[in-house]
C-alpha cells in the first residue's frame, strides 16, 4: 500500500515538473524569437526577363526552410505601401502563400513600407517588451519613385530603423539597390534566381562584429533572470528563466503538490477503513 502511494506521489511529482519545464521553455523561446519582415517589390519593373517568377520560387524555398518559430510579416508595393501580413507567430505560410500571389503593377514606395515596417515593429515592442531579434528585409530591382527625397530617403528611414536596433538587410535585384549598401546592416546583390536564393539564406544567419549593441531594460531583465539560474551539465539539461521571477510559476508547484497529498490522505483513509 505504501509502496503504491510513493509511486503515485513520484508520478504526479514528474508531470508537475514537466509542465513547468515546458512553459518556460516556451516563454524563453518567445522571448528570445527572432522576427523579420520582409518588403516584397512588386513594381511594374518586375515584369520583364520573369524576374517576378525568379524572385517568388527564391522565396518559397527559403521561407520553407524557416523556423516556425520565427515571426513573419509581408509588405509590398500596392496603394502607396501596405502591410499584406501583420508580424505575429506563425505566419511563415501565410507569408509564403501571399508572395505567390503578387503581381508586378505598382510604383516603388520603398520609404513609406520601412515606415510602417518600423511602426509595426515598435508597436509589438511596447506591448511585448522583450529580447526579439527584428530584422528588415528590402528586397527591390529598383529606385524609390513615391518619396520626394527619391533614394536619399530610403536611406534616411533605414537609418532611422537601425539606430533603435533593428537590423535591415538590403537585396539589390538584377544590378538595382546599391544605394542602400552603406546604410543597411548587410547587402547583397543578386543577378538571378540562383545568387537570390544563397542572399536569402544569409538573412537571418548572424550579426556583423563590428554591429553596435544597446542593451535594453527588458535584456537586462532577461539576463538578470538568467544568472539566478544554477549551474548544471549542458548536455543534459537546457539553461531556463528562474520560475521566481514569474509569480505564476510560484503557485503551479504548491497546488500540484496539494492535488498529490489530497490523494495520498484520501488512499491513506481508504487503507485504514480496510482494516
Amino acid at each position: 500500500m505504501n509502496k503504491r502511494i510513493f509511486t503515485l506521489l513520484l508520478t504526479t511529482l514528474a508531470f508537475a515538473q514537466a509542465d513547468i519545464d515546458s512553459d518556460l521553455d516556451r516563454e524563453l523561446r518567445d522571448q528570445t524569437a527572432t522576427s523579420i519582415s520582409i518588403i516584397f517589390d512588386d513594381s511594374g519593373s518586375m515584369a520583364p526577363n520573369g524576374k517576378i517568377g525568379q524572385a517568388k520560387r527564391a522565396f518559397s524555398a527559403w521561407l520553407s526552410a524557416q523556423s516556425e518559430d520565427t515571426r513573419f510579416s509581408l509588405l509590398h508595393f500596392a496603394n502607396g505601401g501596405q502591410i499584406a501580413v501583420p508580424l505575429d507567430k506563425n505566419t511563415r505560410d501565410e507569408v509564403a502563400r501571399r508572395v505567390q500571389q503578387l503581381s508586378p503593377e505598382y510604383n516603388t514606395p520603398i520609404t513609406q513600407c520601412l515606415r510602417l515596417a518600423g511602426a509595426q515593429i515598435q508597436k509589438r515592442q511596447q506591448q511585448n517588451p522583450s529580447s526579439e531579434r527584428h530584422i528588415v528585409v528590402i528586397f527591390t530591382d529598383g529606385h524609390e519613385t513615391q518619396d520626394r527625397r527619391g533614394n536619399q530617403g530610403v536611406v534616411e528611414e533605414v537609418n532611422n530603423l537601425t539606430s533603435q536596433g533593428i537590423e535591415v538587410v538590403g537585396i539589390g535585384f538584377h544590378g538595382q539597390g546599391d544605394y542602400m549598401q552603406n546604410a543597411v546592416t548587410n547587402y547583397y546583390t543578386a543577378d538571378n534566381e540562383t545568387e537570390l536564393a544563397k542572399g536569402l539564406a544569409q538573412v537571418a544567419a548572424e550579426v556583423p562584429i563590428d554591429a553596435d549593441f544597446e542593451i535594453t531594460e527588458s535584456e537586462k531583465k532577461l539576463m538578470a533572470q538568467a544568472s539566478a539560474i544554477p549551474l548544471s551539465d549542458p548536455s543534459t539539461s537546457q539553461p531556463q528563466p528562474s520560475p521566481e521571477s514569474d509569480p505564476k510559476k510560484k503557485t503551479t508547484f504548491p497546488f500540484i503538490f496539494i492535488i498529490a497529498l489530497f490523494i495520498i490522505v484520501t488512499q491513506l483513509f481508504k487503507g485504514f477503513a480496510k482494516k
